[in-house]
């Protein structure tokens, strides 16, 4: 059985949705983190930097198991009404995508899948605690 290869073509749309998810929360979270200034700027900031690595990953393993890049380039950055706001919809969004990973590791075979999918649902739980922190400081 290869890894990451033509027989995980079926978790093609699940890492797709998940390019998606991450991206859309990198830039959410780099619009946080310019609305904020200090010690929460650059924690948000990370968490950012963090997120677009992960896309990086899953658009790799994208495209070894399909032979296809994908990487979606436009996306809109969303509006922020209020700090405390934003930090509750990024806590409930990491436990969301969390559960997404789960939920992937969980249906397929593919050793090397399986773990990528296990490693972004432990940083998405670690991404979920760091905006608790955040929020316990205001």
């Amino acid at each position: 059985m290869g890894m990451l290869g033509a027989g995980c073509m079926d978790c093609v749309p699940l890492l797709q949705e998940l390019i998606g998810r991450e991206l859309a929360d990198w830039r959410g979270y780099q619009a946080l983190a310019r609305r904020t200034g200090g010690a929460p700027a650059r924690s948000i900031a990370a968490l950012a930097g963090s997120k677009k690595r992960r896309a990086r990953r899953l658009s790799a393993a994208c495209f070894l198991i399909s032979g296809v890049k994908y990487w979606p380039e436009k996306g809109r950055t969303p509006a922020i009404s209020s700090y405390l706001g934003e930090l509750r919809q990024r806590f409930m969004g990491e436990q969301e995508t969390m559960a997404a990973y789960l939920a992937g590791a969980e249906s397929t075979s593919d050793p090397c899948l399986r773990q990528l999918f296990w490693d972004h649902a432990r940083e998405n739980w670690d991404h979920a605690c760091q905006i608790r922190t955040l929020v316990e400081q205001m």
